[in-house]
């Protein structure tokens, strides 16, 4: 299993078209096979974006990047972003 916590920080002026472009993929991506998660979050400051993504192969993961609309969001990041892209591979903390 892939569990990603990808943060997103925009340029302020691109904010809202930045959270569109993702609210746009987030069906499909959940369609894909071998996706088990793929939630968008903003902070209360609207100023970040994070994906709480789980993928349950790398597989599954590298299949999600090669498709056309996650192409497109990454081509829109290369000129909205402030900072870039901090993905982080997470593991489940089990109490």
């Amino acid at each position: 299993m892939i569990n990603i916590v990808a943060k997103i920080t925009p340029k302020a002026a691109l904010f809202e078209e930045c959270k569109g472009r993702l609210q746009c993929i987030l069906a499909a991506t959940r369609a894909e096979p071998g996706c088990n998660r793929f939630e968008l979050f903003a902070s209360k400051e609207q100023r970040c974006l994070f994906l709480v993504e789980q993928f349950v192969s790398q597989a599954a993961l590298d299949a999600h990047y090669a498709q056309p609309y996650t192409k497109a969001v990454f081509a829109f990041y290369e000129n909205a972003l402030a900072e870039p892209v901090e993905v982080e591979k997470v593991e489940e903390v089990i109490n």
